[in-house]
């Protein structure tokens, strides 16, 4: 039986038979990890993720009234990604291959809003999800190199040219910086994610500030200027239920200021400000060969590759 399931309504049984799916798949990328807690995935699933998109949707498959799959939308709030949705389809392994999985993508419909394209970042290399996806006419757009850093010794960070400085915060940006925060934010639109059709660069102060509002976490940020103007900007959330754990999202340098090692700087700097965190884990686009190395260089090693998957919704086959 396929349904559609209201997690802000769903039973204590129901929220943790989706979490019994998504630590099994997620086992699958990374068998020696301890899987995350279900507090960990609850806080994930009630909350906007960090491009602004709405808290997921579900449709979930049931035999004998257990969660045995699920699909989980997302919905933008954002004008520039209104005709996308994010959606991904997961099995219990041992009920794969009976058509579960084909019956869940096509009732995740139910969900939209009108959106026209359909995307799943979360289909592993070489995982069952990529046949699924390819066997049913879906594209890759882009890849992503999963990354992981335990912090056992801080980097030096180095010196600042002449003309730059740093501002660091954490919590809720300064009024002072929070029109080049959101500019360093918008700036991701000129990074290497292939083919994808979501849009980066939506972000203005008024959506920061609802993001900022209704954060779980910590959030720490480090903009670096150069003579008073944005140059770049990296960004670090705390887990919200581990926090010794941490995930580096965004990292920019403008154009006019890049081949100085300034990536790796405000990255270093970062580092230093992390109190209380002991691992952090990051996705960097396969493409991006010179952010892998400054990652290396940090200590980053890969831990799996993932891809982005495309497909039109007219083109879904009944």
């Amino acid at each position: 039986m396929i349904e559609e399931l209201d997690f802000a309504s769903a039973s204590p049984e129901d929220r943790h038979g989706l979490y019994e799916v998504a630590s099994a798949w997620a086992a699958e990328d990374e068998p020696n990890r301890d899987p995350a807690p279900v507090e960990a995935y609850i806080a994930m699933w009630e909350s906007r993720n960090d491009l602004g998109f709405e808290p997921a949707r579900f449709v979930v498959a049931r035999e004998n009234g257990k969660i045995v799959g699920y699909a989980q939308a997302e919905i933008s709030k954002a004008e520039a990604n209104a005709h996308l949705a994010l959606v991904t389809v997961v099995v219990l392994p041992r009920y794969r291959r009976r058509g579960i999985g084909t019956a869940l993508l096509h009732a995740a419909q139910s969900l939209l809003n009108g959106q026209t394209v359909i995307e799943s970042w979360s289909v592993g290399e070489g995982d069952p999800g990529e046949h699924f996806a390819a066997a049913r006419g879906f594209r890759t757009v882009t890849s992503m190199t999963r990354q992981r850093l335990r912090l056992t010794e801080l980097p030096e960070v180095g010196e600042l040219p002449d003309g730059y400085e740093l501002v660091t915060w954490k919590g809720a940006a300064p009024e002072e910086f929070v029109g080049a925060y959101v500019e360093g934010l918008n700036s991701l639109a000129d990074a290497p994610f292939g083919e994808t059709a979501l849009d980066h660069a939506h972000n203005t102060v008024e959506s920061i500030r609802e993001e900022e509002a209704e954060a779980l976490s910590d959030r720490w940020v480090v903009l670096l200027l150069h003579k008073g103007e944005l140059a770049g900007v990296t960004v670090v959330e705390r887990n919200s239920v581990k926090p010794d754990i941490a995930e580096q999202q965004h990292t920019v340098v403008l154009p006019a200021h890049r081949g100085k090692g300034l990536g790796r700087l405000i990255k270093s700097h970062m580092l230093h400000e992390l109190d209380g965190v002991e691992t952090i884990y990051t996705r960097t686009s396969s493409e991006n060969e010179h952010m892998l190395r400054v990652n290396h260089s940090l200590g980053y090693t890969d831990l799996y590759t993932y891809m982005a998957v495309q497909k039109k919704i007219a083109d879904l086959q009944p």
